[in-house]
């Protein structure tokens, strides 16, 4: 899976986690919470693993003012041969 996000407005607080859905499995850490700036570019990341699970994306608006978060992604199948 690969994602872009983009913050419009202020700075945020952002994280990137991979949350698997089998019952005992830990979640992976992505990116660690990180400062994303108001006239900062938007971030692209990827992760690829085996198991079947989530992505998420948290975003943290730590003023009262309001912004907007724009976000895009493509997910990828590998078939084996």
């Amino acid at each position: 899976m690969v994602w872009d996000i983009a913050v419009l407005g202020w700075e945020v607080n952002y994280k990137e986690e991979f949350v698997p859905t089998e019952e005992g499995a830990y979640t992976v850490i992505v990116q660690k919470v990180k400062k994303m700036g108001a006239n900062e570019g938007p971030i692209r990341n990827s992760f690829k693993n085996s198991q079947a699970g989530k992505i998420v994306l948290t975003v943290d608006n730590v003023s009262g003012k309001k912004k907007k978060v724009l976000y895009r992604y493509r997910t990828k199948t590998e078939s084996s041969s």
